[in-house]
C-alpha cells in the first residue's frame, strides 16, 4: 500500500508506533492494542483532527458488560467515576442524576438506551488528547492516565483503541 510521504505506522504485534516523513522515522514510541477478546483492528485511514481534553462517549457494550454490574453496587459509581448520565443519545438528550435510577431494573439491553459520557480531566480514560480517524471499528489513538501499563512486556490491553506512549509528542 502506498502510504504517502508522511504517516502514523501502528505495528499491533510489536505494540510500537512509528511516525514517518520522506520514509525517515522521525518518532518511536509504544503502544497498548487491544486485548485477545477485543483485538486492534488491521486498516488504514486518515488522522483527520485533533482533540484536547476530549470527553469520552462509553460505547453500549462497556457500559453493559462493565459497568452495569458496578452501578447496582453502588448508584454512586457514575458520580466517582465523573461520568454523566443521559436519557439517550440523541444530541437533545436530557441529563439524568444517576443516583435516582433504579439500576436493578435496568436491563443489560435497557443500559444501551443511556448515554454515558466521562467527563475530561486527569481521570478521563482516554487522557488529554485524541487522535480521530472516523473509521467502521470506531477505533481512534489516544492518550491514557495509566502510564505504567507502558513498561508492561505484553501491551494487549484496551478494547481495540490503541493508547499512546507519548501523545503530546506526536500532537
Amino acid at each position: 500500500h502506498e502510504l504517502g510521504s508522511k504517516y502514523v505506522l501502528v505495528d499491533i504485534a510489536g505494540f510500537t508506533l512509528q511516525g514517518v516523513v520522506n520514509n525517515v522515522t522521525q518518532l518511536e514510541m509504544r503502544v497498548i492494542v487491544g486485548k485477545l477478546r477485543h483485538k486492534t483492528p488491521i486498516f488504514s485511514d486518515s488522522i483527520k483532527y485533533i482533540e484536547f481534553n476530549p470527553f469520552w462517549n462509553i460505547t453500549p457494550s462497556i457500559a453493559r458488560n462493565e459497568m452495569l454490574s458496578d452501578l447496582r453496587d453502588d448508584n454512586k459509581y457514575l458520580n466517582s467515576k465523573h461520568i454523566k448520565l443521559f436519557s439517550s443519545w440523541q444530541a437533545d438528550a436530557k441529563e439524568l442524576n444517576p443516583e435516582t435510577i433504579n439500576w436493578d431494573e435496568v436491563s443489560r439491553k435497557g443500559i444501551s438506551r443511556f448515554k454515558l459520557r466521562q467527563e475530561p480531566g486527569p481521570w478521563n480514560a482516554l487522557g488529554v488528547v485524541k487522535f480521530v480517524f472516523p473509521n467502521k471499528y470506531s477505533i481512534y489513538l489516544h492518550d491514557t492516565p495509566l502510564p505504567s501499563l507502558f513498561e508492561k512486556t505484553n501491551r494487549a490491553f484496551s478494547h481495540g483503541c490503541i493508547r499512546l506512549s507519548e501523545p503530546i509528542q506526536l500532537a
